[in-house]
């Protein structure tokens, strides 16, 4: 294929961001395990021997990758200031993955320009049929090299935020040379500041500009790993405990220390059997011992966020054609909307007519709003890992429930 015309060039934006969505989702979906990881070591050296161990993992696993791709993590692992020119990390990963692209889906391209005589044609068409495309593989699109592209990628992600943490330790040990961006956001935790104060921060810093607020959002979420670790080992292994069962004392319960924060239990790796086997549970220690040493920083990412926001909605503005349906609230967390779903999808015989999975969670995405639900919706590919892997809690919690329906069935008789 020769030049792009508009029609193609809107297409191929359209499935770069679907692309890039797909890579953010999966490599966040991670992020909570490796802070609750990180956060079980004792001290520094156990911090870095950690990071280090996790970066050859991920080093391995990304030699497994098709040789096809190995030039796009190549590049994204290891930028150079040439190679960003000027970009953020955010809008350099965009552009490979448009560059993946154009080499992947030209004869995809010539199909779809067919079907779309004009821009506005596309713009109609919601966010996510362009996700729907790449996970059913319509259109020829190879779905199978799709994902796997998609995965690694999202692994060198991950890689890239491991050498972060490396990174900031480093510099925190060995130099006393500081990071501004850190030294600000030190200000901030320890002088009060108003919203006026904080937004005038905000501005100054990003110009209200989109990619310098999801920028600087990424800088204070490494910040706040790198501090709130800091602060959870002044506090050890007996004084955590003695902290719960004080909480206990004071007449808590387990299912109240889950439901307040205090507490989360899940599952974890277990290497003999090779499954999501071991019971763990997480002490949350910010919610114990220092509950508002970060409440500034948590104001600071809330003003960027209602920034975003506003960006989104000046953004829907421009695409006033665009109507959707407003989606149905929920006091329930993804995995327990995704577990009473798949209870359902499970039973036998069929209550639900779909194609295929992918086609339910689409449903769910579009339909359903939770409290922690982000800008973008429910993503599809959250919905499709907590149903292969349901969540521990989740699964308590309907268990509590269904015993209280069920006895309500019973009295209807």
């Amino acid at each position: 294929m020769g030049e792009y015309s508009k029609i193609e060039l809107a297409l191929l934006e359209k499935f770069t961001e679907a692309i890039d969505t797909f890579i953010e989702v999966k490599s966040y979906s991670e992020t909570d395990k490796d802070k609750m990881m990180f956060a079980s070591c004792v001290n520094e050296e156990e911090k870095n021997d950690f990071t280090k161990s996790e970066i050859k993992k991920m080093q391995k696993k990304l030699a497994k990758c098709s040789p096809d791709i190995a030039g796009y993590l190549t590049c994204y692992i290891n930028p150079s200031e040439i190679d960003l020119g000027g970009e953020s990390i955010y809008d350099y990963r965009k552009r490979l993955v448009r560059n993946f692209l154009s080499g992947e889906i030209n004869d995809v391209l010539d199909v779809l320009k067919l079907k779309f005589k004009t821009l506005k044609s596309i713009e109609e068409i919601y966010y996510s049929y362009w996700e729907e495309i790449i996970e059913d593989g319509e259109y020829g699109i190879d779905s199978k090299f799709m994902n796997h592209f998609i995965k690694y990628m999202a692994l060198a992600e991950r890689l890239n935020t491991f050498k972060s943490f490396l990174e900031y330790h480093n510099k925190e040990n060995e130099s006393e040379e500081t990071n501004e961006i850190y030294d600000l956001l030190d200000t901030i935790r320890t002088k009060d500041h108003t919203d006026l104060q904080l937004y005038d921060i905000v501005k100054e810093r990003t110009q209200l500009n989109k990619d310098a607020l999801q920028y600087l959002y990424k800088d204070i979420e490494v910040y706040l790993f790198g501090e709130k670790d800091d602060f959870e080992c002044k506090y050890s292994e007996e004084e955590t405990k003695q902290a719960i069962e004080d909480l206990k004392a004071k007449g808590h319960t387990e299912d109240d220390l889950i439901m307040l924060g205090y507490i989360t239990k899940g599952k974890a790796f277990d290497i003999e059997t090779k499954d999501m086997t071991l019971d763990y549970i997480y002490i949350n220690k910010e919610k114990i011992f220092f509950p508002l040493e970060f409440f500034p920083i948590y104001q600071l990412q809330g003003l960027i966020n209602a920034e975003l926001n506003k960006i989104k909605e000046k953004e829907e503005l421009l695409n006033p054609h665009i109507k959707s349906t407003p989606k149905l609230k929920t006091d329930l967390s993804v995995p327990q909307l995704s577990l009473v779903f798949k209870m359902i999808n499970d039973l036998k015989p069929k209550v639900f007519n779909t194609k295929s999975d992918a086609e339910l969670f689409r449903f769910i995405s579009a339909n359903f709003q939770t409290k922690k639900s982000t800008e973008k919706g429910i993503s599809t590919q959250k919905l499709r890992n907590e149903f292969n892997n349901p969540d521990f809690k989740a699964i308590e919690f309907w268990e509590k429930h269904l015993h209280t329906m069920l006895s309500e069935l019973r009295k209807l008789k």
